[in-house]
């Protein structure tokens, strides 16, 4: 579904991604993970059209999207749920879901979505009518995420949805990425909790200094000695 060949991008001088290659099966979820600036915000920002690589080729659903502009490349099907949340605080959560789904069309594909978001957030539905600013950081997450999954996505591009949230909070965050996963979603996700990443991807690509230094299955990174004492504390 997702191809990336050789991806180069530059800060100014400073390289911030060298030589990406990733391929990404439709249906699948795979995690990026990896130290603070390692580049992995910078490689969902790439790929959703908010920042232009310097060198490479990405291909989505066998069609070059890397000289699209961010709208274009939504409209075929990209969601980018970005880090901090980056919601509409004056608007209600309703009016958020809303604004999610400005692609959609169908409107009974509408009511299914927001039927779903509100299954997987129950808190979304008890504060459908409440102010996206006053929600507590776990709820604006969730509405982050709710909002993507409001544009139906083909695949969807998750960037740090544990960011500053309290652990019980963090759990219910991925059992609805697992939900998500299960339903069907093809889903890059971007995670410093390498433990939480791990749980629910099926595949992981280890990022560091733009640098994909390795990737493997759950199984086959926790054999590695430096992914056991650097990432997950063993």
């Amino acid at each position: 579904m997702l191809d990336i060949k050789k991806l180069y991008f530059y800060y100014g001088k400073a390289k911030a991604l060298e030589e990406i290659n990733l391929n990404l099966k439709e249906g699948a979820l795979e995690a990026v993970i990896g130290p603070n600036g390692a580049g992995k915000s910078t490689l969902l920002r790439v790929i959703s059209g908010l920042e232009e690589p310097d060198r490479g080729k990405i291909e989505f659903l066998g069609e070059r999207i890397d000289d699209l502009k961010p709208h274009r490349i939504a409209r075929k099907g990209i969601a980018h749920c970005p880090e901090r949340r980056r919601l509409f605080f004056d608007m209600t959560v309703s009016e958020n879901l809303d604004l999610g789904a400005y692609t959609l069309k169908d409107r009974s594909k509408f009511r299914e979505l927001r039927k779903f978001v509100y299954e997987i957030f129950p808190r979304l539905k008890e504060r459908r009518k409440q102010r996206a600013g006053t929600l507590s950081g776990g709820e604006q997450q969730m509405l982050a995420i709710a909002r993507s999954l409001m544009s139906n996505p083909k695949l969807l591009l998750m960037d740090e949805p544990s960011l500053g949230l309290a652990p019980k909070i963090k759990e219910t965050i991925f059992e609805a990425i697992d939900t998500i996963k299960k339903g069907g979603t093809t889903t890059l996700l971007v995670e410093q909790d390498a433990v939480l990443a791990m749980a629910v991807s099926e595949y992981v690509h280890v990022l560091e200094e733009g640098k994909i230094e390795m990737r493997g299955t759950k199984e086959e990174l926790e054999k590695e000695p430096r992914i056991k004492q650097v990432y997950l504390g063993i």
